[in-house]
């Protein structure tokens, strides 16, 4: 229950907020912001979260956690939107859907505010009368972007403040044919201007309008037999002409279109947006999300358009979103309105070719947050592996770590788990079951004594490669009969860690006392994947042989039935439960079993229940 002085702290702070649009801040005990909202009337929606019965999920979450609220009034609800973008990338709160990365994406400028404009990737974006293309989410794509322009169009590659008051020689881009060389001062700027048009075009995507304008100019110049520029344009035709036959036609009429998918896992998602200009499949571009633990496709879609949208250079005439994003978009339409001059349509259509490419793009989605989660976990296995060769001064990288845990029911049935994690993930072949020789009974350290000699009395004797680490599930003690097993086989060498649950400690051979990391480090969360699989493996086992043993233990006291019957039996049935209730009929099914024996099996299992628990 929400502490009453809180509650009436806040609902004092409400009182002043009055009908005013604007954003408004939840903060923690620690006066951390935690969620950033806007809103129409301040007041009221202010109001809404301070209901302990909840139907959103996330608002109940949000309620356990408020403590104190801050606010901001603006005159407009256009206004507050932007605020609110603003106010997410500063604070970044974990309960609002936000871009991931904080990073600027990349984007091309043609420097138009000069007379000679060159073409050049930068991250930041200036009021400067430069024309700026993106933003890029992959940098390789932008370079390649900027070579092909580079390659088509002979723009000028040096920063160089023109004109110069001396002309200069010119480089070897222009000598190859791939600079006009405005610095030697021989090409007027109306020339030069109608080259930047181009590649404006070309980067708008009007590449049918660009091919057709170049075909105009090639015919015009040959025309006036100026066969050497009719030659230029012709190769910039096909050149563009090659880059169209690659792009695959997804629209008929022609239009600029972006197709957005999401793929979301846990509180981690991915947004891709496909790229149609001129009817053709242009580019894919992918927008890591955080903070879905407790959001909807349409609060997730909501935060992107809002993000992205109000910061790209060109926009689309239409957008296309699943049903799932549908909501009340006026306010963003408005403010795009205002701010560019004019505006997108946003659809979201239920069949037909649009939702194929819908699904497409959700695919690829699906793909990229996949790809992202897997490079995530390789670069903190990585992390683990270097700061577990740090923290515990292992002699090399450990590659390879093997883990040894006991299980047992109350000393009966005792077994022994190894596994293996090769390059800090599950080496699913190296996993090994051991059903316990010398000891039957509870007796933990024994059995890890028994089963670390066993481990490595075979790894010598096969000869094959020994682990850069071993990890015994257990404190002091257990950790001193491995390594007396170990050093036994004059393998006292390989390093060997204890890992306590209780407190997450780590002991080491020799040392009494054990050693505390920092439990959420990267080398702490490997160490207790590896000691959590090694229990999970052994316990799934144990619960197996145990199983295994009841049934036998009924079936042994039953005359008639002899070693092939008894397996049989244990086959169809699979659980003791299904074989003690287990009909005459059912028990006919079983190969081998005829109606007179069943009825005998029958019961003498019925007899048997009666003096054993079940």
């Amino acid at each position: 229950m929400k502490d009453a002085l809180i509650l009436k702290t806040i609902q004092e702070k409400i009182k002043n907020l009055g009908s005013l649009p604007g954003c408004y801040l939840w903060k923690n005990q620690l006066g951390q912001v935690i969620y950033v909202g806007k809103a129409l009337k301040l007041q009221s929606r202010v109001r809404s979260y301070l209901n302990p019965n909840q139907k959103d999920r996330k608002t109940r979450a949000l309620y356990v956690e408020l403590y104190d609220l801050d606010w901001i009034a603006t005159r407009t609800e256009k206004e507050a939107l932007l605020l609110e973008a603003t106010l997410i990338k500063k604070y970044n709160p974990k309960f609002n859907v936000r871009l991931k990365d904080d990073k600027k994406y990349p984007f091309l400028c043609v420097s138009t505010s000069e007379d000679y404009p060159m073409v050049f990737l930068t991250r930041k974006v200036k009021d400067n009368g430069d024309r700026y293309f993106g933003p890029f989410t992959d940098v390789k794509a932008a370079r390649d972007t900027l070579e092909l322009i580079h390659r088509i169009f002979p723009v000028r590659k040096t920063k160089l403040k023109l004109p110069l008051s001396k002309p200069q020689r010119p480089c070897l881009n222009f000598h190859m044919g791939r600079c006009l060389g405005p610095c030697q001062g021989n090409i007027t700027k109306e020339t030069y201007s109608a080259l930047v048009d181009e590649i404006l075009r070309f980067l708008e995507g009007k590449k049918d309008r660009l091919v057709a304008d170049l075909k105009s100019a090639m015919l015009d110049a040959s025309t006036k037999m100026e066969y050497e520029r009719a030659g230029f344009l012709k190769q910039r035709i096909e050149k563009i002409n090659q880059i169209r036959e690659k792009q695959t036609v997804v629209s008929l009429d022609g239009g600029d279109e972006d197709i957005l998918g999401i793929s979301k896992r846990d509180d981690e998602g991915q947004i891709v947006i496909l790229e149609v200009r001129g009817g053709r499949l242009e580019g894919k571009k992918s927008f890591p999300l955080t903070g879905l633990s407790f959001s909807d496709d349409e609060e997730a879609f909501n935060s992107f358009l809002r993000d992205y949208y109000l910061n790209v250079t060109i926009l689309p005439s239409v957008v296309y979103l699943p049903t799932s994003a549908k909501g009340n978009h006026d306010v963003f339409l408005e403010t795009i309105l205002e701010k560019y001059g004019t505006s997108i349509k946003l659809k979201f259509p239920e069949m037909g070719p649009k939702k194929s490419l819908l699904r497409l793009a959700e695919k690829n989605a699906e793909l990229s947050l996949t790809e992202r989660i897997l490079a995530t976990k390789l670069r903190d296995q990585t992390v683990a592996m270097k700061e577990l060769q740090e923290k515990l001064n292992l002699p090399t990288l450990p590659r390879t770590i093997e883990c040894y845990d006991i299980s047992h029911f109350q000393g009966s049935s005792p077994v022994a788990s190894g596994v293996m994690f090769v390059e800090g993930k599950p080496y699913k072949s190296g996993y090994r079951h051991y059903k316990m020789r010398g000891y039957d009974g509870i007796n933990d350290p024994g059995m890890i004594h028994e089963v670390i000699a066993r481990r490595l009395s075979h790894l010598v004797n096969e000869e094959e490669p020994l682990p850069d680490l071993i990890v015994i599930d257990g404190g002091l003690t257990q950790l001193s009969r491995a390594a007396e097993a170990a050093n036994a086989l004059d393998l006292g060498h390989i390093p060997m860690v204890g890992l306590a649950k209780k407190r997450e400690e780590i002991y080491f051979p020799g040392e009494k006392h054990p050693y505390s990391f920092d439990i959420h480090s990267p080398m702490m969360r490997l160490l207790r994947n590896v000691r959590d699989e090694a229990h999970r493996f052994g316990v799934t086992f144990q619960r197996l042989q145990r199983k295994k043993k009841a049934l036998k233990s009924i079936l042994d006291d039953i005359p008639d039935i002899g070693a092939s019957r008894r397996k049989n039996i244990l086959m169809y049935f699979q659980s003791k439960k299904k074989v003690t209730d287990a009909t005459k009929e059912e028990l006919e099914k079983v190969q081998g079993i005829g109606p007179v024996l069943a009825e005998k099996i029958y019961n003498n299992i019925q007899s048997l229940k009666k003096i054993e628990p079940r």
